[in-house]
């Protein structure tokens, strides 16, 4: 199968941590700093920013980061790539407390409870002109939005493609099917072609190749990663692979390996 090049100039890690929830970012060299709930999203105008709970809020911090900077052109060209596991399954489980209770669904948790809502209320506060895709593939929901992405830039590669991935602990009733310990995490990266037109695209970045790879029925795991794992192992991935004043020791991984089900990217680090 032949290996898709790429470009990821920015990326954004959230993750709500037990004792403070923290931000990592291409920016700060995979440092994480602390940020409070309640300053999530800043980027987003206060009238859509009231609309968005912790999912949202999550979401659009993460995507407003890899954003940030860009020209209007450079956003309102990017296509989006979105992917949860569950979406927002707290508003969705308040609509069936209300349906259980014969009460009548409140339309502002309905409509903000589309797989889709999120990527709509960003286009509309960035001017994202783009398509974009919703994802929901299990634990491979990840692997599925890196799929898509990569589809997507091979397709088209002269407008860049952000992933942005978001899974929050699920609520008490749901809460056995979470590993112990689950915690909540976004994920968002921008990703360019090195066929794109330069001048209309974010800079460069640092080169990546993904090679497909399908996964063998005797080659899955009893309890493969769940889609957050695979975030966090990329974003541990991409912190080693972007300059910085001091040279990792021991020396940075020149891949990484993100195997779902059925299928896996093999990502290698050029240069």
């Amino acid at each position: 199968m032949q290996s898709i090049p790429v470009y990821i100039p920015k990326w954004a890690l959230w993750q709500d941590q037990a004792e403070y929830p923290t931000l990592m970012t291409h920016m700060s060299n995979g440092q994480p700093t602390g940020i409070d709930k309640k300053d999530l999203a800043r980027g987003i105008a206060p009238a859509w920013r009231r609309r968005l709970d912790l999912f949202g809020r999550a979401s659009a911090e993460v995507l407003g980061r890899v954003l940030e900077g860009a020209s209007t052109d450079d956003v309102r060209n990017t296509r989006v790539v979105f992917a949860s596991r569950h979406g927002n399954i707290e508003r969705t489980l308040k609509l069936l407390g209300q349906i259980a209770r014969e009460e009548i669904p409140s339309p502002a948790d309905f409509s903000m409870s589309v797989h889709n809502a999120l990527v709509g209320v960003a286009s509309i506060n960035w001017a994202i002109t783009q398509s974009h895709s919703a994802i929901s593939a299990g634990n491979d929901s990840f692997v599925a939005a890196l799929t898509e992405a990569l589809s997507q830039l091979s397709d088209d590669p002269h407008s860049p493609v952000a992933i942005v991935y978001i899974d929050l602990a699920l609520p008490d009733v749901y809460a056995q099917n979470d590993p112990e310990g689950t915690r909540g995490t976004a994920f968002a990266m921008i990703m360019t072609s090195p066929l794109a037109d330069t001048a209309t695209t974010p800079a460069p970045g640092a080169a990546f190749c993904f090679e497909p790879r399908p996964v063998a029925a005797d080659e899955v795991a009893p309890q493969p990663p769940f889609a957050r794992t695979h975030a966090r192992m990329m974003a541990d991935f991409l912190k080693n692979s972007h300059p910085c004043d001091t040279p990792p020791s021991p020396p940075a991984p020149t891949s990484c390996l993100l195997a779902g089900r059925s299928f896996a990217w093999h990502m290698v680090r050029n240069g």
